[in-house]
């Protein structure tokens, strides 16, 4: 028996203790058992031949409960569990009769208090000097706590069992390697695989059998499930975890999806086994590969959107080192008119039809996209130069020549396709950049055809997007401001009038040349907005002037043919004039020779002058045709080109040329101003031929209204080298009745 006492008593003789065949037997010293008994840890007892047990030690009279004298008294029967006795008795007969020299046993003892000790009990059968058997000696050992413990370990591990059987996931036990054995399988893997546990651990290759073959390559399957267990201890002595997402093929042919995470566990032999479980996550696969459809494919026409098609661009680019793909960037010509007249419900009905239209020009193996709002793409693989074009013109006839119904309406729209080939260096940027820029050239080519990248396009193109987007920018924050050139009576020095000029100072850009934005603004019909803008601050801030320093001069603003070609035009120039309460002959509109050769044109500027409001031909003599319609043409003054002013050593033009332009102009009553005066001499010159005004940056620079004066105060005595001197002074504001005093 086990015990926490050390120190064992010696065996108590009993009734019949030292007498008989026993003592003799045992080679007891005055009548003493041997000592070492008395210190065992376990329950000793004498039994003779009748299976009474004729002297105990304190552990195994402890351990039951019984006096020494009780032992002696009772038979073994009254000992032993009346479950075991039979085959106690049995055994013992066996040992007594010679049969055998030992028996041991798990067995239950009655205790005196009525409860049961289970104890390891063995029987060892001693003989006498003859080999007669004797008596026996009985060794018990207490074994209820460790049955406890097994008893509590075995329903611990039903109780796990019983809730690893209800996990709705398959948990399992295998041996590593593609035909490793399953040493267990939960019953669920029939709800979700279709197999019974037996089947499955029947034959350890119907996992591998059933594996998608694109999963048999995933590196953590290869590494881990599939390798084999000498792979598995040179990579790694200690535990190994893996999970992986993987397909397997359900029994009735169907793909479930599986996570399946393990662990890699060695035992004491060096075996390892994989424990794991598998989920089915069928259900959040598929909606994942649906969001992931969402969020790679067009809602409304289920094309792929901007984020596939550049995807599969840069795939065709390295698929094809030759690079015989070619990209069409393509733009429905007046879109907005359908959203603007019909909704946009009906503008989503148009776009879908012409998606539809497009995937019906679009080959095997090419991919449609709608790429913006009314933008669409179309890669395409394998062609040549002339394929390709012919392929632009098929999606043009498809989108621009057939009539689009929708909602009991019938609409044709047109589209401008830009094509994009790919070259040697090209990568997926640049290909959709090139495609998008042809495109932009159809459309200021007239929209409605296809154009053809060609490398010439980058610079200017890409400087045209910047500066447009920068420009409306600029627009919407008033970062756009008017400079004012004053326009000189040569005569007196008065000042007749202002010229607006527009300046441009970009964060990023700079100082932007009017000459840049003022292209770009008529080229992307910015121009209408720009050209309102600056006609209404040049009025404002000229009716400021002309309070504050009470003199009456005009302004004069260039106008851009774009603006004349506007129906509204008119009407606002003379709203605006009005608003700030100002005669129409206080404005005055600048425009290029070219304007005037176009009717529509002409017959603006014609509404405009029976308002009172005055015309100027800009840049006067660089033009063609406009001296033979001067007569006729609706214009109060010619600027005269600085063409026509030269250095003094300078002698290549004629002298009497600008000098002849001018009595021209006076013969057809035309007021003349002469332009880019920037020197003394050009000065004389200009004062020389007898014109009337001038302007430029001797005599003052552009800058803020505010800056400028109501006089220039000039002195002209004679032709340099005559003794004569120009004095040209840039004061303040003069009073005018001093200033004529001061010329006096």
């Amino acid at each position: 028996m086990d015990s926490n006492d050390s120190a064992g008593p010696s065996f108590q003789d009993g009734p019949a203790a030292g007498t008989g065949a026993a003592d003799a037997g045992l080679g007891g010293r005055d009548g003493r058992i041997e000592p070492a008994f008395d210190a065992a840890p376990v329950g000793i007892g004498v039994l003779d031949l009748d299976g009474r047990t004729t002297s105990t030690n304190e552990v195994l009279r402890d351990s039951l409960g019984y006096s020494c004298e009780e032992f002696a008294d009772n038979a073994v029967t009254t000992f032993i569990h009346p479950d075991d006795l039979a085959a106690h008795l049995d055994r013992f007969a066996e040992l007594v009769g010679g049969a055998s020299e030992r028996f041991a046993t798990d067995e239950r003892f009655v205790r005196k208090d009525g409860g049961t000790l289970w104890v390891a009990h063995t029987v060892s059968l001693v003989r006498d000097a003859d080999g007669n058997p004797n008596h026996a000696i009985s060794v018990t050992q207490d074994l209820t706590e460790r049955r406890k413990v097994a008893r509590d370990t075995r329903s611990a591990e039903q109780r796990s069992l019983l809730q690893v059987e209800r996990v709705p996931a398959i948990v399992y036990v295998a041996e590593p390697g593609p035909q490793g054995r399953w040493l267990y399988v939960s019953p669920q893997i029939e709800s979700i695989l279709g197999f019974t546990t037996r089947e499955w651990m029947a034959d350890p290759g119907l996992w591998v059998q059933l594996l998608h073959p694109h999963d048999r390559q995933s590196k953590d399957l290869a590494g881990s499930a599939l390798a084999e267990e000498r792979d598995l201890l040179i990579q790694s002595a200690e535990d190994k975890a893996y999970s992986d997402t993987y397909r397997l093929r359900h029994r009735n042919g169907s793909t479930v999806w599986v996570r399946d995470d393990a662990i890699l566990l060695w035992d004491a032999a060096g075996h390892a086994t994989w424990h794991g479980v598998m989920v089915d996550v069928t259900r959040e696969k598929l909606l994942e590969e649906r969001l992931e459809h969402q969020a790679l494919h067009d809602a409304l026409t289920g094309l792929p959107n901007r984020k596939l098609f550049r995807d599969r661009v840069g795939q065709a680019l390295r698929r094809h080192p030759s690079r015989q793909i070619a990209v069409l960037f393509i733009d429905l010509d007046n879109f907005k008119t359908v959203n603007d007249s019909f909704g946009h419900a009906c503008g989503d009905e148009v776009i879908a039809a012409a998606a539809r239209r497009l995937q019906g020009c679009a080959r095997d193996g090419d991919t449609a996209a709608r790429v913006g709002g009314d933008e669409f793409a179309l890669l395409v693989e394998d062609v040549t130069p002339e394929q390709v074009t012919a392929l632009g013109d098929r999606v043009i006839s498809a989108l621009s020549r057939i009539p689009v119904d929708f909602s009991r309406r019938t609409l044709t729209i047109g589209a401008s396709v830009g094509i994009a080939i790919a070259g040697a260096h090209e990568t997926t940027e640049t290909l959709l950049r090139d495609a998008d820029l042809a495109m932009y050239e159809a459309k200021l080519q007239g929209r409605c055809r296809h154009v053809l990248y060609r490398p010439t396009m980058a610079a200017t193109a890409m400087n045209r997007f910047r500066l447009r987007e920068a420009l409306q920018t600029a627009l919407a924050d008033g970062l756009i401001s008017l400079a004012y050139q004053p326009i000189v009576d040569l005569g007196t020095g008065a000042v007749a009038g202002l010229e607006a000029l527009a300046r441009w100072t970009d964060s990023q850009l700079g100082d932007v040349s009017p000459a840049d934005f003022i292209q770009v603004a008529e080229d992307t019909g910015l121009i209408h907005e720009l050209g309102h803008w600056v006609t209404e601050r040049a009025c404002a801030d000229l009716a400021q002037w002309r309070s504050s320093r009470r003199v009456e001069v005009y302004v004069s603003v260039n106008v851009s043919p774009l603006q004349l070609d506007n129906e509204e035009f008119a009407s606002c120039i003379v709203r605006s004039l009005k608003d700030h309460d100002l005669p129409p002959s206080a404005l005055v509109l600048e425009v290029t020779e070219g304007v005037l050769l176009v009717e529509r044109g002409r017959q603006t500027l014609r509404e405009l002058r029976s308002h009172g409001v005055r015309v100027a031909i800009d840049d006067f003599g660089t033009g063609y045709s406009s001296l033979s319609h001067l007569r006729q043409l609706p214009v109060d003054m010619v600027k005269i080109d600085q063409a026509f002013l030269h250095p003094r050593e300078d002698n290549t033009e004629d002298p009497e040329f600008l000098p002849a332009v001018i009595r021209l102009a006076e013969t057809l009553s035309l007021v003349s101003i002469c332009e880019g005066i920037e020197t003394p001499d050009q000065l004389l010159d200009v004062q020389a031929s007898g014109c009337g005004f001038g302007q430029g940056d001797f005599l003052a620079m552009p800058g803020p209204a505010s800056d400028v004066p109501a006089a220039i105060e000039l002195v002209s005595r004679g032709p340099a080298g005559t003794g004569f001197e120009v004095v040209v002074m840039h004061p303040g504001a003069v009073d005018l009745a001093d200033l004529g005093e001061f010329l006096g």
